[in-house]
């Protein structure tokens, strides 16, 4: 019970809850009603787990060994974190899950179009 309460402490912790909000919305946004939602949250984890930290990285002024040292750490221990991303993954899913059937819930309240005339 322990190791699964860390998992879920980890998976989603304070510091990065933002992070996968922001993501969620952003696919969220660009997704259609009929897109697999479980492909688009494998998706958002790769951006969430591989491409938002090399940007981060990059924009510090990290040199690129510096980079490469860090993916070279994530793929070795794939293993050992595959608890957590499994957790953000399914995190994932339901957040962008979620603002899209809000999307699809405001669209139809929202204020028609009408031709000038």
């Amino acid at each position: 019970m322990q190791d699964l309460q860390y998992i879920l402490g980890i998976g989603f912790s304070a510091s990065d809850i933002t992070r996968a909000i922001f993501i969620s919305f952003m696919f969220a946004m660009f997704a259609r009603k009929k897109s697999n939602l479980w492909y688009l949250a494998l998706i958002a984890l790769g951006f969430d787990r591989v491409v938002w930290p090399i940007i981060g990285m990059a924009s510090t002024g990290a040199e690129l060994q510096t980079i490469y040292a860090s993916l070279g750490a994530m793929v070795k221990t794939f293993t050992d974190d595959l608890g957590i991303y499994i957790v953000r993954y399914l995190g994932l899913f339901v957040m962008i899950n979620s603002f899209i059937w809000v999307r699809l819930r405001v669209n139809p309240v929202a204020a028609k179009k009408t031709v000038p005339a």
